[in-house]
């Protein structure tokens, strides 16, 4: 019997009549109607249509049914290419804004005018280095105060002082004594005042022979009650070469095999020596005569000991041995005047000394170089030498002469007021109120080994037996029935 054909007309379908006009395809029920002949003769039914008409209604549902699965599949790429655009776009929006947001940073970060100084680690060593040079020395005021204090009759004494390390002043209240009459006495104040425009400083740094720099911490330069070691006029300093660190040709932080660090006063190239009664085998007699003892000793039991290069303390001049150095005489540390250690071997005998001393050939030539001898090269102070004839003997000797580059105070001492007074002991003196700059070299960190020359080439330093001498209780100005005080005599105004 044929399949009833169902009918749509597409002018006046609803929506609701597309699925239905979707199942109806699949099922191949669209179509115009076909006509089936059939006959009954008894119990039989004659199916009068042909075979191949059956094979066409049947290719017909395939074509219906791969017509179907093409809609289903286009509606679902359009739908996929719909939720892909979407993502796509909402992508590319946020990639802009964020390339926007990137680009914006960028040009911050670029236009930082000190950004190159935090890129890599040395620029941040050099921002190290460059904090460290603007740092200033407080305790470097009372060198210069104590330099600019005169000793003997003539005294000046502190009441009170300010320092400003930016601009390098010192503003102080102070008052002047004669110590003989008139006490008061302006020619104390303008002693002072030029004594103070004709100041000096030194810095420097302490080299060995071969002009390698030696680290400050290894230099000693005072002495127990502050002051700095002289002898017959020269000033030196004593070196702590053996300590730690302390000589520039030696390595006192290679790595032994065993990752251990090589102690400071061991020299690694030594090995252990075999000693036999506390006898060295390199140092034993090996005569004939003596080949009973040696086999006796060989049944000792051997002992191992390490011998350690013990380096004592050198003297470094700061001040030039002018002649000695110039005619290269010869300077022993055994012999430089420094009371070296002698160190005894261990209880247990396993550990023995061996005192290291130097030999230099030191040269110094007219023009005021320096080698082959430890010495203090100076940022201030050249030296030169002059040749100049011996009329007595037809030698040629050296004249030397020094010239100091660094004023203490260069643009000189200013003061502001002084008036007559009485200091704590009812003394009449000159109260008077002064500043000066200092030269900005002379409170540098970065300068070591600074020291303050007085115009008479004395040499002044940091100690704390010197404050007495510097500050004093502050003058009282006289009173108006002080009559004496008022009405002092003075010199020099």
């Amino acid at each position: 019997m044929a399949q009833k054909k169902k009918k749509f007309d597409l002018s006046t379908m609803h929506l609701s009549d597309i699925p239905k006009f979707i199942l109806a395809l699949f099922k191949g029920q669209i179509g115009p109607e076909e006509q089936m002949m059939q006959g009954q003769t008894g119990f039989y039914e004659i199916n009068l249509v042909p075979d191949i008409k059956a094979e066409m209604i049947k290719q017909q549902k395939v074509r219906n049914l791969v017509f179907f699965v093409c809609i289903v599949v286009s509606i679902a790429s359009v739908s996929a290419a719909l939720i892909f655009g979407s993502v796509k776009g909402a992508q590319d929006i946020t990639i802009i804004g964020q390339d926007a947001h990137i680009q914006n940073l960028s040009d911050k970060i670029n236009g930082w005018d000190e950004l190159s100084e935090f890129l890599t680690i040395q620029n941040q060593l050099k921002g190290i280095a460059a904090i460290e040079d603007s740092q200033k020395v407080l305790s470097r005021a009372i060198i210069f105060l104590n330099a600019l204090i005169p000793s003997g009759k003539d005294t000046i004494e502190i009441s009170e002082v300010a320092i400003n390390l930016q601009e390098g002043t010192l503003s102080f209240d102070a008052q002047a004594n004669a110590g003989e009459a008139p006490d008061i006495d302006y020619r104390v104040l303008e002693s002072f005042i030029k004594r103070t425009n004709l100041m000096t400083f030194d810095y420097g740094r302490y080299v060995d022979s071969s002009g390698n720099e030696i680290p400050s911490r290894c230099i000693a330069e005072y002495d127990s009650n502050g002051a700095m070691y002289q002898e017959n006029g020269s000033i030196y300093a004593i070196w702590h070469r053996g300590n730690k660190g302390c000589d520039p040709t030696r390595n006192d932080y290679a790595t032994n095999a065993d990752g251990t660090v090589t102690g400071s006063l061991v020299d690694a190239s030594l090995e252990s020596t075999q000693v036999k009664n506390g006898t060295s085998n390199i140092s034993q007699v090996t005569d004939d005569e003596d080949e009973e003892d040696k086999k006796s000793d060989e049944d000792e039991e051997e002992v191992e000991t390490k011998i350690i290069d013990y380096i004592p303390d050198e003297k470094i001049y700061r001040t030039p041995q002018f002649t000695d150095w110039y005619n290269n005489k010869k300077f022993l540390t055994k012999e430089d005047g420094i009371a070296d250690e002698e160190r005894e071997p261990s209880d247990d005998g396993l550990i023995s000394y061996n005192t290291i001393f130097y030999e230099y050939m030191p040269s110094m030539t007219t023009d005021g170089s320096i080698s082959g001898i430890p010495h203090f090269e100076s940022r201030c102070i050249t030296y030169s030498g002059e040749e100049q004839a011996d009329e007595d003997d037809d030698k040629t000797n050296i004249k030397w002469s020094a010239d100091n580059s660094c004023v203490l105070v260069p643009d000189g001492i200013t003061v502001t007021e002084s008036a007559n007074g009485r200091d704590a002991d009812e003394n009449l003196v000159l109260a008077f109120s002064a500043q000066v700059q200092i030269n900005g070299d002379a409170f540098a960190f970065r300068n070591k080994h600074v020291m303050a020359i007085g115009p008479n080439n004395q040499n002044v330093t940091d100690s704390y037996v010197q404050l007495e001498k510097i500050f004093a209780a502050p003058a009282e100005a006289c009173s108006a029935s002080d009559t004496e005080c008022n009405n002092a005599k003075t010199s020099g105004e």
